[in-house]
């Protein structure tokens, strides 16, 4: 796969990946969750916001990308583990409820009005069923599964994205635009204004050539030592190695 760019291992320098990840600042600071305490749950509470990095001052209950991620997984864990000891409760159906819409929400964001539009059709769809899918999709680390209440491939990206982040990223369409399909990186069905189709081969092209790509970028990346300064989920600067995930943020 990357002798198709350029013959060379990575996309860019890795001085520029390193330089692009550091100003990564995609936030959502109207996205709200609220996470209740059931067995396991240590992230209990309402969080209103979601920033790249800091915390910016006068959001007391604002969270970073990095602690986002540690509640998605945690609710998503302690979720299958009821769930396969027959154990689940009303409380952990309301913490995946919540963490699912967070997550469509935090996606949607740069859309304006259209993240509560779509989170409201996520939770007005949801049923038992739902919940069932939802879990397998964990379990198999399928993406497809994770297209619930009306959810499509970019979206579902983002489900796998923020709960196994060194393996996945979101496939969006800025990324695909720009470097992945010019690149011959990934050949992608899209509609005319660059919307990637939801379609069956979209779905496998996501883990053939997208994910594949993330990974191989990362691993690159890693062997040569490069780091970059992130925060972390206690608001720690911290040098970090590169994931799937922050290869496709450097890119977004």
């Amino acid at each position: 796969m990357m002798s198709q760019i350029n013959n060379k291992p990575l996309l860019m320098t890795s001085d520029k990946y390193v330089m692009l990840r550091q100003k990564y600042d995609y936030n959502s600071p109207d996205c709200k969750l609220e996470i209740v305490k059931t067995g396991n749950i240590y992230n209990v509470g309402k969080f209103i916001g979601i920033f790249a990095r800091e915390v910016p001052n006068g959001n007391p209950n604002g969270i970073n990308i990095r602690r986002f991620e540690s509640i998605v997984q945690e609710v998503f864990q302690d979720c299958y583990a009821a769930f396969i000891s027959n154990n689940l409760t009303d409380n952990h159906i309301i913490n995946l409820k919540q963490i699912s819409s967070a997550i469509v929400y935090w996606k949607m964001t740069s859309q304006g009005g259209r993240a509560k539009l779509k989170m409201d059709n996520v939770l007005a769809k949801w049923n038992a069923d739902t919940v069932n899918q939802l879990m397998n999709a964990y379990e198999k680390k399928d993406m497809s599964l994770f297209r619930i209440g009306g959810v499509r491939i970019p979206t579902a990206t983002t489900f796998m994205r923020f709960l196994f982040p060194n393996d996945f990223g979101v496939m969006d369409s800025r990324v695909v635009g720009n470097h992945t399909q010019p690149n011959g990186i990934t050949a992608l069905s899209l509609r005319k204004d660059g919307y990637i189709n939801d379609t069956k081969q979209n779905v496998i092209k996501y883990e053939t050539e997208y994910t594949i790509f993330l990974r191989s970028q990362a691993a690159y990346l890693n062997e040569l030592g490069i780091k970059f300064k992130d925060v972390d989920d206690r608001g720690k600067i911290f040098l970090s190695k590169f994931r799937a995930s922050d290869i496709e943020m450097s890119l977004f």
